[in-house]
């Protein structure tokens, strides 16, 4: 049987980990890196995409690494996301909530647009099990209106 100390010492080290491979994930976007976004994730990663983008609309969940690979790899046609600062995370078990300021350049044109997300993500075996991004409402004014 557990103690209440030990349960407590596995969870912030459960905090910790989810922290470091939260920040990785992040890192890793700002560097295009898409190979190690996907390191980061579980084989049978469940991504719920927001069907803001203008060129990149998904109907349905996207399912697995290579469905994911592709996901992104569309998306990154258009946009280069040159920063995000993470403005603050909470960690309540196996789930997190990111809360982040991303600013997005337009590969054709070269505008650039900062707006706010919330990032839903869920941990499994120290992977990524699921990912849904929500961008606010003027994400969807500035991407609909890039020059392309």
């Amino acid at each position: 049987m557990q103690t209440l100390e030990t349960v407590r010492r596995l969870g912030e080290i459960d905090r910790e980990l989810i922290l470091d491979l939260m920040n990785k994930f992040f890192a890793r976007q700002v560097a295009d890196d898409i190979d190690g976004m996907l390191a980061l994730v579980a084989p049978e990663i469940v991504c719920f995409p927001n069907t803001t983008w203008r060129h990149a609309r998904y109907p349905r969940r996207i399912v697995g690494k290579e469905a994911l690979r592709e996901a992104l790899h569309q998306r990154h046609i258009n946009y280069v996301l040159q920063e995000t600062v993470v403005r603050r995370i909470l960690i309540d078990g196996d789930q997190a909530a990111a809360h982040r300021t991303k600013t997005l350049r337009e590969r054709g044109g070269g505008a650039a647009y900062t707006f706010d997300c919330v990032d839903f993500l869920r941990f499994r075996d120290a992977l990524i099990v699921e990912i849904c991004e929500l961008p606010d409402g003027s994400a969807y004014d500035a991407v609909i209106h890039f020059p392309h």
